[in-house]
Parts: structure tokens; sequence; C-alpha cells
């Protein structure tokens, strides 16, 4: 079976691009099993139909499967339109998939859709396609045949995260990925699912997809022998360790620290809850090669931030946690938001505060999107902020754009606020940083950016001063 993986980033610019944990998983299972003729098609940064059936006449694939996000389900919509005569079996998965699984009705073309975790439902989906069994019983997998639609039950969550293979990497231009910005910067994941209930997230319902534990951590050699086998491959001079609740179990933080140190010794960057924010634990991280910690502020304002993210935190929590950070030694970078449901220019003015207050060595200003699926997402259709079918525009940019109508916090407002976020948080601090980010937030940061990023090394020491 020849099977084409299509990976869309439409109109996005920021974050760690050119690459999918998910995608590379069920690669890499699919792969173990025997099953090698696998290839993707990443469009982006622009829709590109043309290269896209180029490419299906070159590989001449039998499935095709999409991974889906929210931002972007309306162009893999169009991309089926163009391919639903073509004799192939079409499948999309992924955090919108699960979420708004009623999309197989919507989406003519499209034969099936997979909830939750992907690696063994597909093996299965493959393996009855290439024998010419039956699809429309395997556990996740919602099938769509002759008008009907098999709505199978899902699974329990992977137990043990360690049976699966290391992701395939090789599936993506994943040296260009570790190259980003000039980067040099590998992403490693230690664990899947989260506890916790934020409403802004997708988390706090794919957890209810399917039975068993949601969060679950991979061992300790399991990682590092992932990342020793990854160091013979690619050229990368830190890691970012993606998850924030990997840092739950003291007992594997105990253990990660003493091997990581001995057996790895690169400089590394992890994202952490404010609540866990203690001396201890970021001395430990610090001792063993953290470099930066990353803390989601979200919001300054703590009544949106209780009530409307569900982020309990406090504002001396979270000045208390940047605080030990900075005491170890450890470089500091705050996640926010803005133009979040209920909120006003007025409230957003608490963030700018809060940021100043903690003075983080870095910082990034999302605009909030409302995810299909999450309670943020039902706030937004009760209160009216959404209309009850608009689709999403063409020239929409993830995280720089709102699609929130809000007659109090206007999208002119936001984008704004946005644009001048660093500037006015560092502008008491440090003029010549606060001009950087008024730089890199313009219309032109991202080819500003990208111009710059063989001095990636002057730059993080220009802006961050390390």
């Amino acid at each position: 079976m020849r099977i084409l993986f299509v990976f869309t980033e439409i109109n996005q610019k920021m974050g760690f691009l050119g690459f999918q944990h998910g995608l590379a998983s069920i690669s890499a299972t699919l792969k173990a099993n025997g099953y090698n003729q696998i290839d993707l098609y990443h469009m982006s940064p622009k829709y590109d139909i043309e290269s896209f059936l180029n490419k299906m006449s070159q590989f001449k694939p039998d499935i095709v499967g999409f991974y889906c996000i929210a931002e972007q389900f309306r162009f893999i919509k169009r991309i089926i339109s163009e391919i639903r005569s073509y004799n192939i079996f079409i499948i999309c998965g992924g955090p919108h998939i699960t979420l708004h699984p009623q999309c197989l009705e919507e989406v003519s073309g499209l034969d099936a859709i997979c909830i939750g975790e992907g690696e063994y439902p597909m093996l299965e989906l493959v393996e009855a396609l290439e024998k010419g069994k039956d699809p429309t019983k395997i556990r996740n997998i919602w099938t769509k045949k002759n008008g009907r639609i098999y709505k199978n039950s899902c699974r329990p969550f992977i137990a043990n995260l360690d049976e699966l293979p290391f992701e395939d990497r090789d599936l993506f231009n994943f040296q260009k990925s570790i190259n980003h910005y000039g980067m040099a910067q590998l992403r490693v994941m230690l664990s899947r699912g989260c506890p916790f209930d934020c409403t802004y997230c997708s988390n706090a319902r794919l957890g209810k997809a399917q039975s068993g534990t949601y969060v679950r951590f991979r061992s300790v050699d399991n990682v590092i022998n992932e990342i020793k086998g990854l160091k013979k491959k690619y050229k990368f001079k830190e890691i970012c360790f993606d998850d924030e609740i990997f840092m739950l179990k003291k007992e594997l933080v105990d253990e990660f620290c003493i091997k990581y140190k001995k057996e790895i010794a690169l400089p590394f960057d992890f994202d952490l809850r404010i609540e866990f924010g203690s001396n201890g634990l970021l001395g430990k991280l610090k001792d063993a090669g953290g470099r930066m910690v990353i803390f989601g502020i979200e919001s300054g304002n703590e009544e949106i931030r209780r009530k409307v993210l569900k982020r309990k935190m406090s504002n001396r929590q979270i000045i208390e946690a940047f605080r030990n950070a900075k005491g170890v030694g450890l470089k500091t970078k705050a996640f926010n938001m803005v133009g979040l449901p209920g909120e006003s220019r007025e409230s957003f003015e608490d963030t700018i505060r809060l940021n100043a207050l903690v003075n983080p060595d870095a910082l990034t200003i999302y605009v909030f999107f409302p995810y299909p699926g999450t309670e943020a997402y039902d706030l937004c259709k009760a209160k009216g902020y959404l209309d009850d079918d608009s689709e999403i525009p063409d020239n929409y940019v993830s995280r720089k754009d709102t699609i929130l109508k809000m007659s109090h916090f206007t999208r002119q407002e936001i984008l704004k606020c946005s644009r001048w976020f660093g500037f006015n948080v560092y502008k008491k601090h440090s003029l010549k940083k606060a001009i950087a980010y008024k730089i890199f937030d313009s219309s032109y940061g991202e080819s500003i950016v990208n111009l710059l990023s063989p001095f990636r090394k002057h730059m993080r020491r220009f802006v961050q001063g390390s």
C-alpha cells in the first residue's frame, strides 16, 4: 500500500514549523510493521493545489491521510474536493477531527476519520485495505460507505509509550525544521496528555475521547536513547522539551536530570506550569543543562485567567515563579494571549503590566483562537462573538489575527495590542529590546527573522542577553 500523508501549514507564521509529532509516530508504527511506501506532502506557506496534484500523479497513493487542526480545515476540505474522484481512500485525523467528528458528514469525498491516537487504528486500516477486508469495524475509525456512517468505539489510550517506535523524523525535511529561524533546536516530547482543564486547550476534551489513562510518560531511558540516535543523524545544538506536564513526576525528573546531564549534556529549554516553579525543581533542571524555562501567563488579569481560561494561579505565584527561575540562573520566557473572550483593551493592560513586572528574557504574544469542541469555543458562541456559519477567511494568519467579533474589543484594537505588546513590556527596561520586538512583531517581522536567522546567536544575545 502506498500512503501519502498531507500536512498543511498554510498562513502559519509562528512556532516550530515543518514537523508534526503525531504523523511522525504513525509513520514509524506503519514502517515498523512493513509498510514502507510512505511519503509526505507539506503544503506551506500558501495553498498550492497544482503542486499537490503533481505529487499525487507521481506518487500514486492508495491512501491519503490528512492531519487537521481547526485553522487548516478549510484548506483540507478544498484539497479533498480536488481529489475525491480519484480511486483512493481519504482519511483525516488530528485534534480538530476528534473534537468535531461530524465533519465526516460535512465533507464530500472524505471516506473516514480517526478519533484519538492514530498509530494502531491506522495500522489496522492499512492492513484491512491491503487485504480487501471490511474497514468499517476498526476501533477509533469512523467510515462512510454507501451513504452510511459507521461509528466505532475507541480503544483505550496507549498505556506504555515506550512500546511505540521512535518518531519517523525522516518523513519530514527535519534538518530544515531544526534550522528554522537559525535555531539549531531539536523538539522532543516526553509525555502525552494533560491533567488540567484549561478552557482554550483541546486537551481537556481530547482526554475524554478514549478510555484509560490520558496522562502518560515515556521512560527516561527511552527518551535518552532517542536523543542519542538523533544526534547521529541530525545537527542540533540544543533541545526543547515541549511538554508542560513532564515535571509532575518527581522521581522521573530526578532520574532525568542525572542521566541527561551525564549522557546528553546539551542546553535545553522546557515548558513548566507556574504552579511548579519552585526553587528546588528549577535548580535541578538548571544543573542538568536547562537554559530557559517557558511559563504560560496567558493573561495578566486574574479574573479572566481564573474564570475564562481556568488557569488558577495568582499573580503572586507568577511573580514568584519568574523570580525563582532567575534566582537559579535560568533564562525565562512568557507565553501570552490577547483577544480573549470578554477581554477589553483595559483588562489587557494588566497583561502588559504583569509582563513588565516579571521582565522575562523573551516573550510571545498569540491572538486567541477558539478551537471548536473546547469550552472557550462554547463560551464564544454563547456570547455571540462568533458567527454561526462564517468560514475563516483565506488570508487569516494563525495566531496573528482574530475571528471574534467583540464590540468592546475590536479586531483593530486586538491586532494593535499584539503588534505593540513586546515594545510596551520592555520600553522601561531596555529601549533596544523594545524596538527589536516592535520590528519582529510588525507585518514584516517574519521576513526579517528569516533573513537574520544565520545570525541567530547574535540575535539571541541582543534580545535575551545570552
